[in-house]
Order: structure tokens, then sequence, then C-alpha cells
């Protein structure tokens, strides 16, 4: 399984990598067509907002994977190692029901609208993928998370006390 994860997580990083890479090289072309040779691109705007919906849902993944996505870690951390656990798990499987319903009802919406494309001539279902594509790989992350979850810290990082004014 640590073997899968580990292809699972190369894939990602490579994935956010490629994507603003392709971002970048879409908006630099719109740049050069449009200012070099005043012959702006139709589709270069629509075409970076797809990337960047992708890597907002594949970076939400990897915020998962990597334990960076939004939690109750100021007041988890005060708890002793069983009651941080509950709660880890309780915030792991929220976590995941949404993402599930966010993944299953995106596509639903897809299924609905597969003829449409957009103003560009997408079909829109190649933008909308990103969805339930990160969906997916956050609700495997929230998983692995909840079978086999990684150390607890024993004591308040330095940031949380920042944020906490000292605690």
């Amino acid at each position: 399984m640590r073997a899968a994860l580990r292809v699972v997580t190369l894939a990602e990083n490579i994935l956010i990598g490629l994507l603003l890479i392709a971002i970048v090289a879409v908006i630099l072309a719109q740049v050069l067509f449009r200012y070099a040779l005043s012959q702006p691109l139709s589709w270069s705007t629509e075409v970076a907002t797809g990337l960047l919906l992708y890597v907002a849902f594949v970076g939400f993944a990897i915020g998962v994977r990597d334990n960076a996505h939004v939690t109750l870690n100021l007041y988890e951390r005060r708890l002793s190692g069983r009651g941080r656990r509950v709660v880890r798990s309780v915030e792991l499987v929220f976590l995941g029901g949404v993402l599930v319903a966010l993944g299953v009802g995106t596509v639903q919406y897809i299924l609905e609208q597969r003829d449409v494309t957009t103003p560009a001539g997408l079909p829109l279902w190649t933008i909308l993928l990103a969805i339930p594509l990160g969906s997916a790989l956050g609700v495997l992350h929230a998983v692995v998370e909840l079978i086999a979850p990684q150390p607890l810290p024993d004591e308040v990082s330095d940031d949380v006390e920042m944020v906490g004014g000292g605690v």
C-alpha cells in the first residue's frame, strides 16, 4: 500500500507542477500574441482558468495529504493523545463526507451537461472533471489518514502559538 501511495504522491506533485507550467505558458502566449503580434488568443483566458481549477482541487488534495488543510488544531493540540485522535478522526470523516458529496454532485452535473461546451468550444466536462478528481484524491488521503494516522505532535507548534496569541 505504501508503494501505491508513493506513486500517487509523485503523480500529484508532477501533475501540479505541470499544471502550473501550463498556466504560465498559456498566459505568456496570450501576452506575446496580444502585444507583440496584435493577434489575441480567444481561448487563452478560458484555458488558464480551467487549468487553475485543476490546480485548486489537486492542490487541495495535496493539502489533505500533507495535513495542511484547515483544522481545529488550535484546540486539538490542547487535548490528550486520545482526544486529539478523536477530534482528528471526526474532522477527517466530515472532510471525506463533504468531498464525496462534492465529487458525486459534480459527476451528476457533468453527466447532465455532457454536450455543453464553453465559449471557446471546450467540452465543459473537461474543465469540471477537476472537481471529482481532486475530491477523490482528497478522500483517498483522508481514508489513509484514518486507517494509518500520522503521529501527532506532543506539544503546540510555534505557528499555533503565534496565531493563538501566545497560547
